[in-house]
């Protein structure tokens, strides 16, 4: 019983150090690259409400009003660089996306959930892109160190697994 609860901690770990399995970053700290796409959670358990998101207080993202997206009196800098799928309003998932993310983005993000009178705050980190020639030689050095890994994090399993 001990060794059957010992593979399975040290497979999960296992997993988890090569990226199999992601915890959710409990921070809500979030960083891009100019030009990607982020997603900001915000989930209620299963009831609807009206809610509100907000960039550094002021900037107003999107509302969600009575199931539906409003985009009235948006910021421009988030005019047509936003989505929410209506379909998880239902459920309490309330997320945004963000495209095409700019410096300008960065910042403090508000989901304000008005049945509880609750916000989640999120923060927003927003780098300018690397070097076309530095990003090339760093993803191949970084793939080749990851494959490493991976073989070695493999075999170490396989033997493992062999001897409990």
């Amino acid at each position: 019983m001990v060794t059957m609860a010992l593979r399975c901690c040290f497979v999960v770990l296992l997993l988890h150090l090569t990226g199999k399995v992601f915890l959710q970053d409990s921070s809500n700290k979030f960083e891009r690259v100019v030009g990607d796409s982020v997603t900001l959670p915000c989930l209620y358990e299963n009831k609807q409400s009206d809610v509100l998101w907000r960039h550094n207080v002021s900037r107003k993202v999107l509302n969600i009003i009575d199931g539906q997206l409003s985009l009235e009196d948006q910021d421009t800098i988030f005019q047509d660089r936003t989505e929410s799928l209506s379909s998880g309003y239902v459920n309490g998932n309330y997320s945004i996306t963000l495209k095409n993310v700019e410096l300008i983005h960065a910042g403090n993000y508000t989901c304000f959930i008005q049945e509880l009178d609750e916000e989640k705050e999120l923060q927003l980190f927003v780098k300018e892109k690397p070097a076309e020639p530095a990003q090339r030689q760093g993803n191949s050095s970084m793939e080749t160190q990851s494959q490493k890994i991976m073989t070695f994090l493999t075999a170490l399993l396989g033997l493992t697994l062999h001897f409990i």
